[in-house]
């Protein structure tokens, strides 16, 4: 019974963690959904073309939110698990953590994979036909302003270099005022400037054919938008990576509840039948021998004029004359 209630004790503690891992999600998720620009500059991460009504990280959140709120009512079922005495909660318990260890792998093996099979550069043209394609371009303001956004938060411009600008349909078209080379979100900004309403140190300048560094931003923002989906990716999978370990030590400590839940019905199952052999086999002389030291004679003191007649009729040898 010890070794039962210790292992529903380590149980317990893993079951507390693995809610406050589920605890944690949802507040992650609350925070990345409330982070705008972040959510906004994962548009980048995406093909125009897929048709997604929102950005990639907007998804995150959501399933960062679901799976947060599952998590907490997994630990929940499986705290009340702990204390029942059949295997169906507890297997429905290690199915469903199971599961959730599945799909937080196939979600990190996503997120390796998905700027290169299925983000910007596997567009028509890779990162720079997006821009060529979708910047400025009406029913696409989103990736318009992702990019501004990128460019004033990254300080890079175009994909590649500024010369992306010079075959894009913004300038083919004219969609931009005339004389503009790069839009003013290349341009180095003033402090404290939305990428919404860019504000260049010096517009002139900035879109002079050859760049100038204080004036202008020189680096593409493909290689900047790379390491900046690196350092969210490491993120993402080092959380991942605490909460498998949490959900393997909650999936080994299932299976040692079990185990332990079955020695202990066995070994009640034991007692109780030898108990009851025990009864029906007991006899009464062997068990009042058995309870004492000595011999039963040895208690017994029987009187020594036991068999007299006298003394066992006194009435009728107490009679006067009375002949014998």
């Amino acid at each position: 019974m010890k070794e039962i209630a210790s292992a529903r004790v380590l149980f317990g503690c893993f079951n507390t963690i693995f809610f406050g891992c589920g605890f944690l999600k949802v507040v992650c998720g609350f925070l990345l959904l409330s982070d705008s620009r972040r959510i906004l500059l994962s548009r980048l991460l995406a093909m125009p073309e897929d048709g997604l009504y929102e950005p990639p990280f907007y998804y995150v959140a959501l399933a960062l939110l679901g799976a947060g709120l599952i998590v907490c009512t997994v630990a929940a079922i499986g705290v009340w698990a702990t204390y029942l005495p059949g295997y169906i909660i507890l297997t429905f318990y290690f199915l469903i953590v199971l599961g959730l260890l599945l799909c937080e792998c196939a979600a990190g093996v996503l997120a390796a994979i998905w700027l290169r099979c299925y983000g910007i550069q596997a567009t028509r043209g890779g990162a720079v036909g997006a821009l060529q394609s979708y910047y400025a371009v009406p029913d696409f303001e989103h990736f318009t302003a992702a990019l501004d956004l990128a460019q004033t938060e990254l300080q890079c411009c175009g994909m590649t270099s500024a010369r992306n600008y010079d075959m894009s349909l913004w300038q083919l078209r004219r969609l931009g005022p005339r004389g503009m080379s790069v839009p003013f979100s290349c341009c180095v900004q003033t402090e404290h400037v939305s990428y919404l309403n860019p504000a260049p140190v010096n517009q002139s300048r900035c879109q002079e054919v050859q760049p100038i560094p204080q004036f202008r931003h020189v680096h593409g923002c493909q290689t900047k938008l790379e390491d900046w989906y690196q350092e969210q990716y490491f993120v993402f999978m080092l959380a991942l990576f605490v909460v498998a370990v949490f959900k393997l030590a909650i999936l080994l400590g299932t299976v040692f509840s079990c185990i332990q839940l079955k020695k202990s019905k066995q070994e009640k199952h034991f007692f109780t039948l030898k108990s009851m052999q025990n009864k029906s086999n007991e006899n009464i002389y062997e068990r009042n021998v058995s309870l004492h030291d000595e011999p039963i004679t040895a208690k017994y003191v029987q009187p020594n004029n036991f068999y007299s007649p006298r003394v066992r009729n006194p009435r009728i040898f107490n009679k006067p004359n009375e002949m014998v």
